[in-house]
């Protein structure tokens, strides 16, 4: 019996994120969906961690894929 599938609307803490192109691409965890003063930013971070030095990223600009099941930009 084949698993069920969840196709992802809104980033969650915890979800992987891709971040980067070509050969500098790395994966972050995200860390918080709930960024001050911006609904529409998440912040990453490589350890996941609320408070350690990471990235703020536009959710509106990744798409959650599928295969392999992480957020990736939509570009």
């Amino acid at each position: 019996m084949k698993e069920k599938r969840e196709t992802r609307t809104q980033m969650q803490a915890g979800d992987r994120i891709l971040i980067g192109k070509g050969p500098s691409k790395k994966i972050y965890i995200v860390a918080r969906v709930d960024v001050p003063h911006s609904p529409e930013r998440a912040f990453a971070t490589k350890s996941g961690g609320d408070f350690t030095i990471g990235v703020k990223v536009w959710k509106s600009d990744f798409v959650w894929n599928e295969k392999s099941r992480m957020w990736v930009f939509k570009g």
